[in-house]
């Protein structure tokens, strides 16, 4: 791991030479600590984890920031909350120098709230998520990203494969964390290490930042997420299964959601002309979690399975966020589908225009499974449309739709 190159290095270089302060945030176990002394080998580095360093730290932030030469790595810095304030003081000494701190932090909730109350307008932040599937095989980021940041559809047919669909498979298999998927040749590891991540999110992790909190619920909340990985979401649902209230369920949520387990993808709502479903859907951002979370031990037993279809759209969809995220490009995501089910599994919207893409296990594609990504085409002027999907070559299936295979990501 210490030799990859992350996608997203560009990015941060990018966000450092024009920011004072750059927050790197992410799960555990993704990498923050390695991407942060990549980018600065030579820089102080400090890690709040270690008790020794924080108290260090405590006893008088401002005197601490003041004794290191810029820039200073600060690994989980949610832990040392009241050294936020002294770096405002300190970027505010200089405020026309960037690059001045780079941070690191597993905790959003905390973090965010630190990062608003102090470092507003001094700071960028950038998620740093478990592999990408280049990353994983150590191949290049595809330039499938930056021909549709640059509406260039006709580029799209020079891609060339980057991957055997063994891999593909592997990836959707063993997930993004490092550790699991660097020891797939032990899937009993894999086992083992998905079981302590777990149990550690929710014994220290859950247990330090919401103390009031039922952990038994919220376990329980978290099984009953991986199973509804892909679906609709319904609150009461979920509030009615586990024996909480509505609101306890939303809170759910939105810890899930900011402690990067869950993505919620939310529903498409710029139609004039057509009823919209409007609740959001989502998933475990992690496909190797969300199948060990479903007691699913084996490759055969994913590729066999019954859902396997929203394992595969939910593998793909985090692949296409986590490589558009990699640029500097604002963009927004969301999932769209009419009370008459009409549905397409991504829209990506940007300055880029707006791309829909549709998302298949299978390998072909029937022209009665067009029907809503040409109508949404149309509707809104969109460029061109894509259909990703386990088929062996580039293929034009309509004027403006491109099926890709996603072993070409």
């Amino acid at each position: 791991m210490l030799g990859k190159k992350r996608a997203v290095t560009d990015h941060i270089q990018f966000l450092l030479a024009h920011f004072p302060c750059v927050a790197i945030l992410g799960a555990r176990q993704v990498g923050k600590s390695t991407i942060l002394k990549q980018l600065r080998p030579n820089s102080p580095y400090f890690d709040l984890e270690d008790t020794q360093t924080s108290d260090r730290i405590l006893e008088d932030p401002a005197y601490f920031l003041e004794r290191y030469l810029e820039p200073v790595l600060l690994d989980e810095a949610q832990l040392c909350p009241s050294l936020f304030p002294a770096l405002r003081v300190k970027i505010d000494k200089n405020r026309t120098q960037n690059g001045q701190f780079l941070l690191s932090g597993s905790s959003s909730p905390t973090l965010i709230r630190h990062i608003s109350e102090s470092l507003a307008g001094r700071i960028a932040i950038v998620e740093l998520s478990p592999f990408l599937w280049n990353e994983a095989w150590d191949q290049p980021l595809s330039p499938l990203y930056s021909h549709i940041l640059n509406q260039n559809f006709e580029a799209l047919h020079t891609l060339t494969q980057a991957l055997s669909s063994t891999q593909v498979i592997q990836s959707c298999f063993y997930g993004g964390y490092p550790d699991p998927f660097l020891g797939r040749n032990t899937p009993t590891y894999s086992q083992i290490w998905m079981k302590n991540y777990f149990e550690t999110y929710i014994q220290r992790d859950i247990r330090q930042l919401f103390p009031g909190l039922n952990n038994d619920a919220y376990r329980k909340f978290i099984h009953m997420l991986a199973s509804a990985s892909g679906n609709i979401i319904r609150h009461s649902d979920f509030a009615r299964s586990i024996g909480v209230s509505e609101p306890t369920i939303r809170h759910y949520f939105d810890i899930a959601e900011g402690t990067f387990l869950w993505r919620r993808i939310p529903a498409f709502d710029k139609s004039s002309k057509k009823r919209l479903i409007k609740s959001p859907k989502g998933y475990i951002r992690d496909t190797g979690l969300s199948l060990f979370l479903q007691n699913i031990r084996a490759i055969d037993m994913m590729t066999h399975h019954h859902t396997f279809g929203r394992f595969w759209e939910s593998s793909v969809t985090e692949q296409l966020i986590k490589g558009f995220q990699t640029f500097s490009n604002p963009f927004q995501y969301s999932y769209y589908r009419t009370q008459n089910q009409a549905e397409i599994d991504l829209i990506i919207e940007g300055n880029f225009g707006c791309i829909p893409i549709e998302i298949k296990s299978g390998s072909l594609i029937r022209s009665n499974q067009l029907g809503a990504l040409k109508g949404f085409i149309q509707d809104y002027a969109c460029p061109f449309g894509v259909i990703i999907n386990q088929s062996t070559r580039i293929e034009r299936i309509s004027q403006n739709i491109l099926q890709i295979p996603a072993t070409y990501f």
